[in-house]
């Protein structure tokens, strides 16, 4: 009997909420869409009444079929499923929508075919021998010793230090003899660097 009472109970709740929503639309509105979402006015061209957004919905519209034109960093999307783990709606006018979730990718899919390299293939290709996937930061990582004295082995140097007028202006500020200003070793990075910081110089200067 109190189990009948309880199920009745909580089909008339379900029911009354039901009909609140149904007749209380507001209720239903989650938010703003973005300014790329904004020309849609029925709520069912991306959802499905009691289900939600589905890959299958997003694709009426968006379709990933020409491979070939896709950009590089955007061809992941030929897989056409997922569409909701990286892309959130109702944030907002300027609110972006995209926010990637970067386990669902292939696990041999290279980092480098959507960013840039920023050691310039220094260290190969696998990225995530020393990077993670939830945060670029390398947690833990310590500087090697200023002692080691092998900074080229990471570092390159920008262009204006291939630049003998360059060499001239330092070797006169600091009154260092050499017979030419390309004698200058650019490997040689701890003359003048430290490891505490990139922009902290050895020596004052006013160039």
């Amino acid at each position: 009997m109190k189990k009948t009472i309880l199920n009745g109970t909580i089909f008339a709740l379900i029911a009354g909420f039901s009909m609140w929503l149904y007749t209380n639309d507001n209720a239903a509105k989650p938010g703003p869409l973005s300014s790329a979402h904004e020309f849609i006015a029925d709520c069912e061209t991306c959802h499905i009444p009691w289900q939600g957004v589905t890959d299958e919905m997003c694709l009426q519209c968006h379709y990933f079929d020409n491979v070939a034109a896709l950009k590089p960093h955007l061809r992941f999307h030929e897989a056409e499923k997922h569409c909701l783990g990286c892309h959130i709606e109702h944030r907002g006018y300027a609110a972006d929508i995209s926010k990637v979730d970067h386990t669902l990718f292939h696990p041999e899919l290279s980092c480098t075919q959507c960013h840039f390299d920023a050691h310039d293939s220094k260290f190969g290709d696998d990225c995530r021998a020393c990077h993670g996937i939830s945060t670029w930061k390398i947690e833990g990582f310590r500087h090697p010793s200023r002692d080691k004295r092998n900074c080229h082995r990471c570092h390159e140097a920008p262009a204006s230090h291939y630049e003998p007028v360059f060499w001239e202006q330092i070797l006169k500020k600091h009154q260092i003899a050499l017979e030419r200003a390309e004698d200058v070793p650019l490997e040689e990075c701890w003359r003048c660097h430290t490891t505490y910081k990139w922009g902290h110089m050895m020596m004052e200067h006013d160039l």
